[in-house]
C-alpha cells in the first residue's frame, strides 16, 4: 500500500478518517493525499457573482490555515500532501481524480456519523462507482479487538462471485497482515422460504443440507484465496441484522463487504443486502469492488 487518498471531516468534526489513515500510514509507510472541501452555495445566487471570487478566495485561504494546524496537531509526516478544494459535487470530484491518479486506498468518515440513519448521498455515490477500497469511518462507543470480519456472499458459484468472495478475502488478508489483526469471515444463509422464492433451492433441501453445502463451499473458496482465517462464522436469518450481530459481538475493527455483482430477480441478495449490511453496521466498513 503506497497511495491512500482522505477525506478530512469539516474543521469542528473530529477527524474520524484521518485517525484511520494515521494508523495505515505508520503501519505501511504509505503517503497521505489529504483532501479537505470548501463551498458556500449562497455564492452562487444572482448578485453574488462579484463578491463570489473575493469570498471563494478568502474561505480557501481559511481552509489552507487550517490544514496547516491539523499537520502541526497531529504530526503529519513529511510527505503528506494537503489540499483545499472549491467543489459542489464532493463524489464528482473524488470519482474524478481516482480515474487520474493511482490511489490503493480512499478513506472517509461515514456521513452517518453526523447524522441520523444510513449513510449520506455522497458516500453512496462513493460506494457504487468508486474504483478501489473504500473505507467507511465511524466512532463507535466500544473498544475495537484487532478483528477483521469479511462478509462472504454464500449464495452463488458462478466465477464472478468466486471473484468477488476472494477479492474480499485478499484484501482483508492484506489488511490484517498490516494491522497486526485477526481476520475472521461471516456469511448469512437466508431463511429457505426466501431461497424457494427465488428458485434457489427446493422443497427437498433441508436446512442442514443447504448449511452444510454453503460451509463446503465458502471453506473451498477461502482455501483458494490464500488469506489466513480465523473461524467461519455462518448464520442464518436477515443478513442485515445477522451480519452485523456478529460484528456487534465480536467488537469487530472492520467489516469488509463485496460489491455486488448480481443481477437479475436474486439481485437483492447481494445488492441490496450489502447495502442493508453497510446502512445498520455500527463499525467501519471497507467496500471492495
Amino acid at each position: 500500500m503506497k497511495n491512500i487518498l482522505v477525506i478530512l471531516d469539516k474543521p469542528k468534526h473530529e477527524q474520524i478518517a484521518l485517525q484511520r489513515a494515521l494508523a495505515l500510514a505508520k503501519a505501511t509507510g504509505a503517503r497521505l493525499h489529504l483532501i479537505s472541501f470548501v463551498y458556500e452555495p449562497q455564492l452562487t445566487m444572482a448578485g453574488m457573482y462579484e463578491a463570489m471570487d473575493e469570498l471563494m478566495h478568502t474561505m480557501l485561504g481559511e481552509r489552507k490555515r487550517w490544514l496547516a494546524e491539523l499537520r502541526e496537531k497531529y504530526q503529519l509526516p513529511e510527505d503528506t500532501e494537503t489540499q483545499a478544494v472549491w467543489h459542489y459535487n464532493i463524489a464528482s470530484w473524488i470519482l474524478e481524480i481516482l480515474e487520474r491518479e493511482f490511489y490503493d486506498l480512499l478513506i472517509k468518515t461515514a456521513q452517518k456519523q453526523y447524522g441520523h440513519g444510513g449513510f449520506g448521498s455522497i458516500d453512496w455515490q462513493l460506494i457504487e462507482h468508486a474504483p478501489i477500497p473504500l473505507w467507511l469511518a465511524v466512532s463507535t462507543p466500544w473498544i475495537k479487538r484487532d478483528r477483521l470480519l469479511a462478509a462472504l456472499d454464500p449464495m452463488m458459484n458462478t466465477p464472478l462471485h468466486r471473484e468477488l468472495n476472494q477479492r474480499v478475502l485478499t484484501t482483508g488478508d492484506h489488511l490484517a497482515r498490516l494491522l497486526g489483526a485477526e481476520l475472521e469471515p461471516v456469511a448469512c444463509l437466508p431463511g429457505a422460504g426466501v431461497l424457494e422464492e427465488l428458485g434457489l433451492a427446493t422443497g427437498r433441501n433441508t436446512s442442514a443440507e443447504a448449511r452444510r453445502a454453503a460451509q463446503e463451499h465458502l471453506q473451498a473458496i477461502i482455501a483458494n484465496s490464500g488469506a489466513t482465517c480465523g473461524e467461519l462464522h455462518l448464520v442464518s436469518g436477515k443478513p442485515s441484522r445477522e451480519v452485523n450481530r456478529i460484528a456487534d459481538r465480536l467488537k469487530a475493527r472492520l467489516m469488509l463487504v463485496g460489491r455486488g455483482v448480481r443481477k437479475g430477480a436474486a439481485g437483492f441478495l447481494l445488492g441490496n443486502t450489502a447495502e442493508r449490511i453497510l446502512a445498520k453496521s455500527n463499525t467501519d466498513v471497507m467496500v471492495v469492488p
